[in-house]
Parts: structure tokens; C-alpha cells; sequence
């Protein structure tokens, strides 16, 4: 067998599934409400006088509550993942506009990555033999472009094609930066929206 820690992320993949399933761990959300976090544990003191409500940001934890997220990527390696997702399911500017955090998704995509980065390479380093990855997690945003709810002229959209191809952009370039191996498009319930992130990963 190859050596799987001298090989791209990309080849290293493609070797290990052409021996056998890869473990993608479980939701990111689950456990995280599972804890039961309130609006202090959301806004953390970086956000301590932010203008709205934070509550169920899960995105706004990774910068607040970065051991939290830690600790979920770990419980899922420690049961056999060979890959994590990032917690960035909303961290694109479409999201984060109900809560007043565009101006992070950069900071957002990029800290998520690392933190499920060190704590995958964590347990590479504890077993080379198992190799494991990471996944930046690339959600539907919480707009429509295919159909939307209350448009009279159904015709007619708030947001465009470009728009939301724009908006998976720069969440998509962010991860990459962030250092993760392969990005996982995810839930898609609207055929538009999810060809605009397609598109958007290819014009990467």
C-alpha cells in the first residue's frame, strides 16, 4: 500500500476509496444543541455588545467557543470518522446577514477550517495509518432562487444567480485558505441555489 501521509489530500482520498467506504462523522448541529448553549455562550466576550441576538449562530461559536467545536470534531475521530465537516453549514454572506456578521465570513470559514485541520491532523499524527480529512461544509443559505415565498411577480427575484454565486465564492475560497481537503456541498433544496455554489467551486 501507498505511503497515505506522502500523498495530496486529493490522491490520499482517491486511494482510500478505491479500498474502501470513508466515515463522513454526523451533525455538527445536533451536538452542539445537545449542550444547550444560551445567548452568552453564542456572543462569548467578543460579542458581548453585538447590536442583535446570536442565539443558534452556531457559526459565531467557532470564534467564540472554539474548544466546543474542538471537542465535537474529536468525539467524532475518537468513533472512527475518517473525515469532519467544518461548522460553516451558514457561514456564507447570504446567512450571516440576519445576524449582522458579513463582514466575518473570512475570519469564520478560515478559523473552522483550522480547528477541525489541527484536531484531524491531531489524530493522523496518533495513527498514520489512518489518514483522516476534512470537509468544508457548504450549506443552502436561507434565501431561494428557484421559487420565493411571497414574490407576487414570480417572475421577478431579490437575489440573482450571480449573488449567490458570489456569496458561496468567497465562503468557498475561505475554506480552501483555511486548509481544507474537500468541500462538501450539502442539503440543497433548491436546485438554482445549488448550481450557483457548483458554479461558484468551479470558477475557483
Amino acid at each position: 500500500m501507498a505511503n497515505l501521509t506522502q500523498m495530496s489530500s486529493g490522491d490520499a482520498l482517491h486511494e482510500l476509496m478505491s479500498q474502501r467506504i470513508l466515515l463522513l462523522d454526523g451533525s455538527m448541529g445536533a451536538l452542539i444543541y445537545s449542550k444547550k448553549p444560551q445567548e452568552a455562550d453564542y456572543r462569548g466576550q467578543r460579542f458581548r455588545t453585538h447590536p442583535v441576538s446570536l442565539l443558534n449562530c452556531t457559526e459565531a461559536l467557532v470564534l467564540t467557543q472554539p474548544k466546543l467545536i474542538e471537542d465535537i470534531h474529536r468525539a467524532y475521530l475518537e468513533a472512527g470518522a475518517d473525515i469532519v465537516e467544518t461548522c460553516t453549514f451558514n457561514a456564507n454572506r447570504l446567512s450571516l446577514e440576519e445576524f449582522k456578521l458579513t463582514d466575518l465570513v473570512d475570519e469564520i470559514n478560515k478559523a473552522s477550517a483550522s480547528i477541525a485541520r489541527r484536531a484531524a491532523d491531531e489524530f493522523t499524527r496518533r495513527n498514520p495509518s489512518k489518514r483522516r480529512f476534512v470537509a468544508g461544509s457548504i450549506g443552502p443559505t436561507n434565501k431561494t432562487l428557484y421559487i420565493e415565498p411571497g414574490q407576487t411577480d414570480q417572475g421577478a427575484r431579490t437575489l440573482s444567480f450571480e449573488d449567490f454565486a458570489d456569496s458561496y465564492y468567497s465562503q468557498v475560497k475561505a475554506l480552501v485558505d483555511g486548509g481544507v481537503d474537500l468541500l462538501a456541498v450539502e442539503t440543497g433544496n433548491d436546485i438554482l441555489v445549488l448550481k450557483a455554489c457548483l458554479y461558484a467551486i468551479d470558477k475557483y
